[in-house]
C-alpha cells in the first residue's frame, strides 16, 4: 500500500515506532518504514543487540542516531536474536536508502508471538496517516 510517497509492503506487519516485521514461521527480520526512515532524515549510527540476545515483548534492543536524535527499536514480542545486519555499522544510511531491503536491522528468533504490538497494513497506513497529517501541518507553507 501506498501512503502520499511512502510504500507500506503488504505482506509485513508494523509497530507504533515506524517499525517494519517481516514473519515466516518463528522467524522474523525487523527494520524502519521508508515514513520512519525519511522522518528521521540522515541515520548516521546504529547500535546493534548481540546475537542470540533475549528480549521481552517491547523491551528496548537497538537504537539509531540522527544528528538530532536516538531513537530506541522496541522487540515486537518475546524473541532471540538471530542475526543482525553489520552493513548497517559501516553504513547506516542504508536505513534511508532502501529501508524495506538491504536496510533492514535484526533478524530474530520468536520466543513467545504476542500480536497486540503488531498492526496489519490497512492499520498501519490508517495509524501512520495522521502521523504523516501532523507533520503535514507542522511545516505547512515551508514546502507549498
Amino acid at each position: 500500500m501506498k501512503l502520499d510517497n511512502f510504500e507500506f509492503p503488504d505482506d509485513l506487519m508494523y509497530m507504533r515506532g515506524h517499525i517494519w516485521v517481516k514473519i515466516v514461521g518463528d522467524e522474523a527480520k525487523l527494520g524502519i518504514t521508508s515514513l520512519g526512515s525519511s522522518l528521521a532524515k540522515e541515520i548516521v549510527h546504529v547500535d546493534l543487540p548481540e546475537n542470540d540476545e533475549e528480549f521481552e515483548s517491547l523491551e528496548p534492543m537497538a537504537s539509531f542516531e540522527t544528528i538530532k536524535s536516538v531513537t530506541e527499536i522496541s522487540a515486537p514480542f518475546d524473541c532471540k536474536v538471530m542475526g543482525v545486519n553489520e552493513k548497517l555499522l559501516d553504513d547506516p544510511s542504508l536505513i534511508n536508502t532502501d529501508p524495506y531491503g538491504d536496510g533492514w536491522i535484526i533478524k530474530l528468533r520468536i520466543l513467545r508471538r504476542d500480536n497486540n504490538n503488531l498492526m496489519d497494513v490497512k492499520e498501519a497506513v490508517k495509524y501512520y496517516e495522521k502521523i504523516l497529517d501532523k507533520e503535514k501541518e507542522r511545516y505547512k507553507g515551508i514546502y507549498e
